[in-house]
């Protein structure tokens, strides 16, 4: 499996050909035995991200938004959590990924 594209699309479900293409050329410029490999499936989705690709925790009266994390989603939900967490511990609000309104986003 290969990717990912940073191509900015309202489409979720296509792969545009200009992303097939940047991700199988770099494959084939890692190592040429890419040249043969065989394609199984094209698949996209999307990733949630805001204007700067910043992650933010939003506190909107009484819920919480986590969102933003965009390609690094996975690294970056666990520091996120021990935040959220804390928060709602304590409310603790020192980070600068918290913001007070959800409309200015």
């Amino acid at each position: 499996m290969i990717g990912a594209t940073v191509i900015e699309s309202e489409e979720p479900n296509l792969v545009s050909l200009r992303s097939a293409l940047e991700l199988l050329s770099t494959a084939y410029a890692l190592h040429p035995v890419f040249g043969e490999a065989e394609i199984v499936d094209f698949a996209s989705g999307v990733r949630p991200a805001f204007p700067d690709n910043c992650p933010r925790i939003i506190v909107d009266n009484d819920r919480l938004y986590v969102n933003g994390l965009y390609r690094h989603g996975f690294l970056m939900a666990p520091a996120l959590a021990e935040l959220v967490a804390a928060y709602i511990e304590n409310g603790n609000r020192e980070s600068e990924i918290f913001v007070e309104n959800s409309a200015q986003w």
